[in-house]
């Protein structure tokens, strides 16, 4: 063991601002004594860097590594961006992010036949086993070391190491797997630590003793719905129709005669159902109603039978060199699964119509209620985790949803903006509640909506709970009562579309400024970076609650029972509020920004709410009556002072 490292040595910028120093030490001390911790500070604080520099101390005195999690690509290059800084080519640290195999793979064979029903890590293995992949195959007996040797960098980015590789004729993400055997710092989606399948596979690649990693969770506020999500898994009856024709193509008559039974009584539950709605399933029935509408004994062992068919047609399909599906397979797997977790309480069973498209979809749900089933197992084997975010208030709740003992340390730093540089507005007598909609309530939020954009000097993001309401405020002639250019975010939008949009939105910042019109949880209000003038106010359209479903219901009664009768609050109030909240802080990203929040619903003043607001936003918040004239008012003199 090395002499004690100071988490100023890897501060990369000339002196801490206010709080940044505190959190560093406070990261730094806890890493060393082997525990978790949940820190929330505000946007703009430089949570990356400080992070960073408060775990790298251990971490480079004990040869350990850094497992930095995150939700989006923009997110994660962020961690190698300060990470680039602290090393700033003095090779002191060194680090590599992932993107998902569909992003890096450069093979031409499954970028032509990609289908995103079939998990491409399947395919991978099956051309790794069959030695038939020769940019993996150039990767035998590569030495990491001597790799970043020889290219002269120790922090690369996923597109860094894709062009790299590309160059050498590699496999970009198994080149990253290998370097990540061997720097300080990984820094990766969320699902490669919290997804059971993809986490048994990649952890062991790293070759690093988990009693040696520091999990950091970046936006922790996400990571309770994430873990659900990975535990989480749905069959579409499309997909048990594509099984059948299969098995006929197959000529099994058992699969057939199985997938055909359980099509039907999918069917005859699903037929007395509306349009989006669900229904909870007694997990066994499904199963029974299955076997005796196919006439299939349980003797015969259905699943096990399609499971080994299914494996077999796939090493068939890629021997011939063509791509490795097998729907048989698929709905195997789906109700071994289903029916191994049937006596589980932590799981709902659903049946689920939905309209996609103008098209009916109907599917089975196995829907996880517990995040801390997920998160745990990874706590317990590594040394201590650091989950951060903007919005995790109150702290104790998203300690105890992510799994952490209560012996885990809770820290809040405070905004390092002056209190001048930011306003919240909270409108009383608007309520955006669905019993309370109608065409009154949607002119006015639309009249508000237009005075505080009018008022403001740069651009202003308007994030409404639903792209009904933006539509809806579009039908009151929102547009029409801008001063400035419209833009909307919508629904199924392309990546690209939507950066091409958000570019040009920014680009009308120096001018008249612009709006642009989103909805809160999508990518622009979470994930979009909007400093200075890009986003100078924000206009936080209702509070935006889950529609209430059967899935919900099931998951605040698991919740009452798993965290002390607080299942309305942790299952369906706080993640409205951080959605919300997150919306909230776009226009605050720099130490110099001047930011106007606006909350366009009267329920944020309720005492209930603000219990739930970040101290950042709430200290700065006033409530003022229903007029957009003092609304206009108000945000003027604040850009004017």
């Amino acid at each position: 063991m090395t002499d004690e490292l100071s988490y100023i040595d890897f501060f990369p910028y000339d002196a801490p601002r206010e709080g940044q120093e505190d959190m560093m030490q406070t990261i730094n001390q806890v890493v060393r004594e082997g525990r978790n911790i949940c820190c929330e500070a505000p946007n703009g604080f430089g949570k990356t860097c400080v992070t960073l520099a408060g775990v790298l101390p251990w971490v480079k005195e004990n040869e350990g590594k850094v497992l930095y999690c995150a939700r989006t690509h923009k997110q994660l290059d962020r961690v190698i961006e300060e990470l680039s800084a602290i090393d700033d080519g003095e090779r002191v640290v060194s680090g590599v992010s992932f993107r998902g195999r569909r992003h890096m793979c450069i093979n031409p064979f499954i970028m032509e036949n990609m289908d995103s029903s079939i998990p491409l890590s399947e395919v991978c293995g099956q051309l790794k086993a069959e030695h038939r992949c020769p940019f993996y195959e150039r990767l035998r007996g590569l030495d990491p070391y001597d790799f970043l040797d020889k290219i002269a960098i120790s922090v690369l980015s996923a597109p860094q190491i894709i062009k790299v590789a590309k160059k050498r004729k590699l496999c970009p993400y198994e080149l990253a797997k290998k370097l990540a055997k061997v720097v300080d710092v990984v820094a990766l989606s969320y699902l490669y630590v919290f997804d059971p399948f993809i986490m048994s596979t990649f952890i062991p690649e790293i070759e690093t003793r988990l009693s040696n990693v520091i999990l950091v969770q970046d936006e922790a506020h996400n990571v309770p719905s994430t873990a659900l999500d990975s535990a989480s898994d749905s069959l579409t009856l499309g997909t048990i129709r594509q099984a059948m024709r299969e098995a006929n193509k197959y000529n099994d008559t058992l699969g057939k005669q199985f997938c055909r039974g359980l099509a039907k009584s999918v069917l005859d539950l699903s037929s007395e159902m509306g349009d989006n709605e669900e229904m909870i399933l007694k997990p066994e029935g499904i199963m029974s109603a299955a076997l005796e509408n196919s006439g299939v004994e349980r003797e015969e062992q259905p699943l096990a039978h399609m499971e080994d068919l299914g494996a077999k047609i796939k090493i068939g399909l890629l021997k011939a060199g063509k791509f490795p599906r097998s729907t048989i397979f698929r709905v195997a797997k789906f109700m071994q699964r289903w029916v191994s977790h049937s006596d589980r309480v932590d799981y709902a069973f659903l049946l689920k119509s939905e309209i996609r498209r103008s098209s009916r979809r109907v599917s089975l749900d196995l829907h996880a209620l517990d995040p801390t089933s997920v998160t745990q197992p990874i706590l317990s084997m590594i040394r201590g985790s650091v989950a951060i975010s903007g919005t995790l208030s109150p702290l104790e709740a998203y300690s105890e949803m992510l799994g952490f003992e209560n012996s885990a340390v809770r820290a809040s730093f405070r905004s390092p903006f002056a209190l001048k540089n930011r306003i919240g507005i909270i409108v009383d007598g608007v309520d955006t509640s669905y019993k309370s909609r109608g065409q009154d309530v949607y002119t006015q939020m639309a009249e508000h909506c237009a005075a505080a954009a009018n008022a403001t000097p740069g651009n202003t993001g308007i994030f409404t709970t639903s792209y009904h309401i933006g539509r809806s405020l579009l039908k009151m002639g929102l547009e029409k009562k801008l001063e400035k250019k419209l833009f909307l975010e919508e629904q199924g939008m392309k990546s690209s579309e939507n950066d091409k949009m958000i570019n040009e939105f920014k680009s009308r910042a120096t001018g008249k400024g612009a709006v642009l019109l989103g909805v809160q949880g999508g990518r622009n209000s979470e994930g979009g970076d909007f400093p200075g003038e890009t986003m100078e106010c924000v206009v936080v359209v209702g509070v935006p609650y889950a529609k209430p479903m059967p899935r919900i219901d099931a998951l605040i009664a698991y919740y009452d029972r798993r965290f002390n009768n607080r299942g309305r609050d942790y299952a369906y109030v706080l993640p409205a509020v951080t959605r919300a909240t997150q919306a909230a802080g776009r226009p605050v990203r720099r130490l110099n920004d001047r930011g106007a929040i606006v909350l366009l619903d009267q329920r944020f003043a309720t005492p209930y709410l603000r219990r739930f607001l970040p101290s950042w936003l709430e200290e700065v918040t006033t409530v003022i009556p229903n007029s957009p004239e003092m609304l206009s008012n108000r945000i003027s003199e604040f850009f004017a002072s």
